[in-house]
């Protein structure tokens, strides 16, 4: 991926179903910092250069806390084909 700097790499892993949070915060003009909570604490952090490249960013993380066995329904369905709808 361009413009996607891992700021935070993968913390902990819980092995189980955990509550995810993502929350977006502009840090300058042109950056925007993505963080995924798990069960209330920062796991990843990616900080992209551009607005259009934020849901790129939150689904990569979610899609790295569903495969390392971090579950929870968010992460799952960030794992599904980009485009398809949600149940």
């Amino acid at each position: 991926m361009t413009n996607l700097r891992n700021k935070i790499p993968m913390q902990s892993v819980m092995l189980g179903n955990v509550h995810h949070e993502i929350t977006v915060t502009r840090l300058n003009k042109n950056q925007y910092g993505c963080r995924c909570w798990t069960n209330g604490f920062v796991n990843q952090e990616i900080v992209v250069e551009n607005r259009s490249l934020i849901g790129r960013a939150c689904r990569e993380m979610l899609r790295m806390e569903d495969k390392c066995g971090n579950l929870s329904d968010l992460a799952n369905n960030a794992r599904n084909r980009p485009g398809r709808k949600l149940r």
